[in-house]
């Protein structure tokens, strides 16, 4: 295979992204996928060596992820699986098919993200990383629950426009 260290970089670079997705997927926490991601690049680094290079990377990269996470939440008990094994495979699989396609979203996504403002971009990550309420969203920033709701609705109009903008090249 040449240089490993080379061969796992080639892989591991073109896999991140993905796996972080993935991650979130099975954990909906930032903070929590951010734990199991460090976990997953460990044991990808470490268990390179049994990697068959006649298989797809990202799969074999997803298999380790969903055992890192089924290890992380065993010794997390707040952290509960919210999907059944085997809809986490199905994940795994469906999102290995859709990658090409994912990861022109997720740059677009991005670029969009970018023309939000630091108020808007707050109030995304309290809501969808973070896993805020309306109501505690409110509360912190001292808004209504119905301009906090109205808020959001915008920004995601925005992001859908946007997103479906950038993808046609009309960015």
């Amino acid at each position: 295979m040449g240089d490993s260290r080379a061969d796992f970089l080639r892989h591991y670079v073109k896999v991140q992204t993905p796996l972080r997705s993935y991650l979130f997927s099975l954990l909906r926490r930032a903070d929590d996928m951010e734990d199991v991601f460090q976990d997953v690049s460990l044991a990808l680094w470490n268990q390179f060596g049994a990697y068959d290079p006649k298989y797809p990377f990202l799969n074999w990269a997803f298999g380790i992820a969903r055992n890192q996470a089924a290890r992380w939440r065993r010794g997390h008990s707040r952290t509960k699986a919210w999907l059944p094994p085997e809809v986490e495979e199905k994940l795994a699989a469906t999102q290995v098919e859709l990658e090409d396609e994912l990861a022109g979203r997720r740059g677009s996504l991005r670029y969009c993200m970018e023309k939000l403002g630091a108020h808007a971009r707050d109030i995304l990550k309290l809501r969808y990383e973070d896993l805020w309420s309306l109501q505690k969203i409110a509360e912190a920033r001292k808004m209504s629950l119905n301009a906090v709701n109205k808020a959001l609705g915008k920004i995601r109009k925005f992001l859908g426009d946007c997103a479906g903008h950038a993808q046609m090249g009309d960015a």
